[in-house]
């Protein structure tokens, strides 16, 4: 089957994300969106501390953006293989997991550093990273879970980390933004165009556009206020 008429599964699966499994996996359009709302949870903490946030960051990078990301496209080889015949699914999960440790390490230098209370999110982002790709257990690769994985802990975590204290303002914020994520994982669902009607695709796609456009918006004018 030629390329063009693959039917698109996933919003991103299009244009210079599809020439390369390994770029694809970066999943940026959406990886974006995290660290947009990671920028939100870090700079509307009581204090910011900008050598704590490009951690947290790095930390996420590593253990979410590529890690789990690489784990996930391994384990559903048989939906992208049709975009990437030549993908080497091994290759890909052994650099996913590796890149899971390395987040875990990143936020475990963080733990010793600024508090010891912060491996707590570090185990259970490890455990999210590593486990919510190959749906194991089952009530973890569900709305709710991803709410918690992609969502309500990475907020809270990053709100944490830079204030050393969970209030109600972090708790509140980290529950809006579980459920914001859950939203954008159920308008990306919609744009599969093998299950879904052309017409709804349509309004999928400009969704998650207005929708990526202000968690940028709002990410990049908070970090801006924190550091000027």
């Amino acid at each position: 089957m030629s390329d063009p008429v693959l039917p698109l599964v996933e919003p991103d699966l299009v244009g210079i994300w599809r020439k390369n499994v390994w770029w694809f996996g970066l999943r940026w359009p959406f990886s974006l969106v995290l660290f947009s709302w990671v920028t939100v949870a870090s700079t509307l903490a009581p204090e910011f501390h900008l050598d704590r946030y490009l951690l947290t960051m790095l930390a996420g990078f590593f253990g979410l953006v590529i890690g789990a990301h690489y784990i996930d496209i391994a384990g559903s080889s048989d939906k992208y293989l049709p975009y990437f015949p030549k993908m080497n699914r091994e290759a890909i999960r052994v650099v996913g997991v590796l890149a899971v440790l390395v987040g875990v390490a990143v936020g475990a230098y963080m733990s010793l550093v600024y508090s010891i209370w912060f491996l707590i999110f570090v185990v259970l982002g490890g455990f999210f990273a590593l486990f919510y790709p190959i749906e194991k257990p089952k009530w973890l690769h569900t709305y709710a879970g991803f709410g918690v994985a992609w969502g309500f802990m990475p907020v809270l975590a990053s709100y944490y980390i830079q204030a050393l204290r969970i209030d109600l303002v972090g708790l509140g914020l980290a529950v809006f933004l579980g459920i914001t994520v859950v939203e954008m994982h159920h308008m990306a669902v919609l744009t599969n165009e093998k299950k879904y009607a052309m017409e709804t695709n349509k309004n999928a796609r400009l969704l998650l556009k207005i929708h990526r456009a202000a968690a940028y918006a709002i990410g990049l004018i908070l970090l801006i206020s924190r550091l000027i």
